[in-house]
């Protein structure tokens, strides 16, 4: 098939006025950066446009086009360029680029961009218009029951993730079959004018690139065998007959790291940051997400938000607020009007050693102690997250869900309460007393909830003898990951003085913990501590003890209904020593030591170590 250069159309003012270059000003001031704002707003869309009860299939990929695809952009597709000076400039300038990067976010399961492609043409009894809705009208209300938000303002910031304001959309509307392929370029730059007839021509700065319509000159999308053909040879993903969804790829995205390898592990946190609710396993299947993350031809690992610190706290919080029950779970309700608000569950536990995906601590989402509700919709996206106060032990974090009702007057009140970016909920936004009720009530009963956490012990006895046990409220150990390095060896105890570099006796730094370990007899706590001998060498054996944890501290005398932890093992780091049980010979060893602990159920633990010296044997 002969490919023929698609023909670009520059959108000129009509007789009534259009909103112009303004467009790109519509997304407002977001609270986060472009990366996470453009992940947060594309993958929120793409939750809309899921098919009914099925959970969409993600790719977001980062790559260097290659010289023969720079040359179908080239050739093709950007074969003119817009008149006026900045847009040409910006686009020229990607074309010509040593390094030409662009991001792909698409989508597969999900009903695609059908409908009719010009917004003053649409058949009479047809109400599907995604396709005008995404890519020529601006602002369209949202039209999915307790969908993300306004469908279309989060594509302004897929323009504004590139260098030179300008996408490719490559979409197979569900249902449509093969001739019902559709691609279309689009750049938004400034509006400009031009002479035409002793009048001044102006045009908005809106730009098309597609099948020119004689008739009018507007460019609709390349369609059928033509635009597979083409999004083929620009590398995009394969669609097969039943492969609908969309490709979006952003040209000249600017990564901000040093390479695309740290820019992708970025964007892996920023999906667990922002979609850890649809990503967890037992997630509904008709919220849950399946993502991948490539880099050039290479799929890098993304874990399972269970099975990652502190997410995995966040997972047992939002199982609670969904269930609707669990340890730490409480109703958000308004007295008047007397209206059920949302679900709030918290969850409480040691904090677990944590395992970056991002390198640069200037770009890290997670905190490295949780103290944060994290606020949602029934469409279960998180919004945004209410700090409170953290607990003074640093080793101790906590983490809240709340879940909105889904009574529609409630979640409406909610969804209207969101700005343009979606990232947070305001009740100013709101028209009628009851909706700005509902909602304030709702942030100001969480921020009092949040302030008090802080000051609240990790677990409290009941005096009554009812609810769960003692040490139940003590919190999990992490998630069980393999290789994940911990914090290192605990501060050293002090001592009286020191001798040729020596501490004055033998010692063992506090433990830290680890990793959790799947043993015979359940699970097992891994902590390390580190020994220094004495110039004398007189440490003769390295004990240790476990205990289960409350409230930051190490208790022996626990609940008659929970067991008690005992130490298996401790191995020596450098060298081939161990032994069984908690207690292991030195015969002058120093270094680093693992010791092993079984955990009860439901329970954190804590161990302690120290060294034996020959005068106290």
């Amino acid at each position: 098939m002969t490919l023929n250069p698609l023909s670009l159309h520059s959108e000129p003012y009509g007789s009534t006025g259009n909103i112009g270059d303004n467009f790109r000003r519509l997304l407002g001031a977001p609270t986060l950066d472009p990366l996470q704002t453009v992940i947060r707003e594309a993958v929120q869309n793409i939750a809309d446009a899921s098919c009914s009860g099925v959970g969409p299939e993600i790719l977001i990929r980062l790559r260097t086009l290659s010289d023969a695809q720079r040359d179908i952009l080239r050739r093709f597709i950007l074969a003119e360029i817009p008149e006026e000076p900045e847009s040409s400039d910006r686009i020229t300038a990607f074309l010509d680029a040593d390094v030409p990067v662009v991001l792909e976010i698409c989508d597969f399961g999900t009903v695609g961009l059908g409908g009719p492609t010009r917004s003053d043409r649409i058949p009479v009894g047809v109400d599907q218009t995604n396709f005008i809705d995404f890519l020529r009208n601006i602002g369209t209300a949202r039209d999915t029951e307790q969908g993300g938000g306004t469908y279309g303002f989060g594509k302004v910031a897929l323009y504004r993730a590139s260098s030179c304001s300008t996408i490719i959309v490559d979409t197979l509307p569900h249902g449509a079959g093969p001739d019902g392929r559709r691609l279309i370029a689009c750049h938004v730059g400034r509006s400009f004018e031009k002479p035409e007839n002793g009048m001044r021509r102006r045009f908005t700065g809106r730009h098309w690139w597609g099948a020119r319509d004689p008739a009018d000159g507007i460019a609709d999308p390349l369609m059928g065998s033509a635009a597979s053909i083409l999004a083929d040879r620009l590398g995009l993903p394969e669609r097969g007959s039943d492969g609908s969804g969309t490709s979006i790829m952003i040209l000249g995205f600017l990564p901000g790291e040093d390479t695309l390898t740290a820019t992708g592990n970025r964007i892996i946190e920023t999906l667990l940051w922002n979609f850890w609710p649809r990503m967890m396993n037992d997630a509904p299947a008709k919220h849950r997400f399946h993502c991948r993350m490539m880099v050039e031809d290479r799929e890098l690992p993304i874990p399972a938000p269970e099975e990652l610190a502190p997410f995995d706290l966040l997972c047992n919080a939002m199982s609670a607020a969904r269930a609707r029950k669990g340890h730490d779970v409480r109703p958000i309700e308004s007295l008047k009007p007397q209206k059920f608000l949302g679900t709030l569950a918290i969850e409480k536990g040691l904090r677990s050693p944590r395992r970056h995906l991002t390198e640069d601590e200037d770009f890290r989402l997670v905190p490295e102690q949780l103290h944060h509700i994290a606020l949602m919709r029934p469409v279960e996206l998180v919004v945004k997250y209410l700090k409170g106060n953290p607990y003074p032990d640093a080793r101790l974090e906590w983490a809240g869900v709340f879940l909105a009702s889904d009574e529609r007057e409630v979640e409406q009140a909610f969804a209207d309460s969101e700005p343009p970016a979606h990232d947070d909920w305001i009740p100013d936004n709101l028209p009628t007393r009851n909706e700005k009720l509902y909602v304030n009530v709702a942030l100001k009963r969480l921020r009092e909830i949040s302030a008090e956490m802080g000051m609240e012990p990790i677990a409290r006895r009941p005096e009554d003898g009812s609810g769960p046990p003692l040490a139940r409220l003590a919190g999990r150990l992490g998630a069980v990951l393999e290789n994940v390095s911990g914090d290192g060896a605990g501060q050293r105890r002090a001592s009286s003085g020191s001798g040729g570099g020596r501490p004055a006796r033998a010692r063992a730094s506090r433990p830290v913990f680890q990793r959790l370990e799947a043993g015979e007899t359940g699970r097992v706590a891994v902590f390390v501590t580190e020994v220094s001998q004495d110039v004398r060498q007189s440490g003769e054996k390295l004990v240790a003890s476990a205990s289960v944890a409350i409230e930051g501290s190490a208790l022996g005398a626990v609940d008659d209904t929970i067991g008690t932890p005992d130490v298996l093992s401790i191995r020596w780091l450098d060298g081939d020593a161990g032994t069984d049980g908690s207690e292991l010979a030195l015969g002058g060893r120093e270094g680093r030591f693992e010791i092993f602990v079984r955990v009860p159920d439901d329970c954190a633990v804590t161990a302690d170590a120290d060294v034996i010296t020959e005068a106290a044997t």
